[in-house]
């Protein structure tokens, strides 16, 4: 049995870790409530985003309109863009949404990846896969010009037939237990906007100067709005896993510390009766 300077030490380590996870899970909670106040005003707007290019799509079905954002190249290959973290100690977060990028990528021949995170580099690289290019930092502080900055580079390789897809790997928000999805950023088909239907007639739409220059010039618009969403909703699922993360470690340093100070107070009554048994014995000699 530890002697009760051992278990002493040991119950302050634990002190001081719950301390730790306490000041780590109400860090995440002011992260999580500024990402989530973000992310309804986000939503509406994706909203509106994915109902004008469905109008569009559906207004120019069986028009004898020809677009690249439209029409899959043969040339090039498949873009994956994995979002996960720069830090670890958020449960299960990085680890799915790398398992997820694992299981997408040989669906593609010699596709291309662009990893968000140090810890996705890590992960990944771990069963031998390269990413293409880390991007640091990015994935907890999202902002709307990198997405921006973002959207431009990738839109320029898909119109120069450097790619021919484009799929974002992250994971949408809904609390702790959210789960990773593959969203197909480029091309734009058709089924991949759920509301769109065969039979769908919205209000007619005046294109000016026409329905293709309109399509050119909303498509960089639609492109950072989402990824900008995405990171969003990455950053919120990070958080949240995260907070979860810490309650449930300063939960189990609480029965650690119970069970630890029980075992102190043994120890000491153990010890105090050796004493005595041991003063007991020397005087009876």
């Amino acid at each position: 049995m530890n002697t009760p300077g051992e278990i002493k030490r040991r119950l302050t380590s634990v002190t001081q870790t719950k301390q730790i996870t306490n000041a780590m899970y109400l860090l995440s909670v002011s992260r999580l409530k500024r990402a989530v106040e973000s992310i309804d005003y986000e939503k509406k707007y994706v909203e509106m985003l994915r109902r004008t290019m469905e109008d569009i799509l559906q207004v120019t079905k069986g028009a004898d309109i020809h677009n690249y954002y439209i029409d899959k190249s043969p040339l090039g290959t498949a873009l994956f863009m994995s979002v996960m973290g720069d830090k670890r100690l958020c449960g299960d977060y990085n680890h799915a949404v790398a398992e997820l990028t694992k299981e997408k990528l040989p669906t593609k021949k010699d596709p291309l990846l662009y990893c968000f995170g140090m810890v996705g580099k890590e992960i990944l690289a771990a069963d031998g896969i390269i990413p293409d290019r880390v991007l640091p930092g990015s994935s907890m502080h999202p902002s709307l010009e990198l997405a921006k900055a973002l959207s431009k580079e990738l839109i320029d390789m898909y119109v120069t037939d450097q790619v021919n897809e484009v799929y974002i790997i992250y994971t949408p928000y809904s609390g702790a237990k959210g789960k990773p999805v593959c969203f197909r950023l480029l091309p734009l088909l058709r089924h991949d906007f759920k509301d769109a239907k065969d039979d769908y007639s919205p209000t007619e739409m005046l294109y000016e100067p026409g329905a293709q220059e309109a399509l050119d010039a909303f498509v960089p618009k639609y492109c950072s709005g989402m990824l900008y969403s995405m990171l969003m909703q990455s950053a919120a699922s990070e958080n949240a896993a995260r907070m979860e993360a810490m309650q449930s470690a300063a939960s189990n340093a609480d029965d650690m510390i119970k069970e630890l100070q029980t075992q102190l107070k043994t120890a000491r009554q153990l010890s105090i009766t050796n004493e005595l048994a041991e003063i007991t014995a020397a005087i009876k000699r």
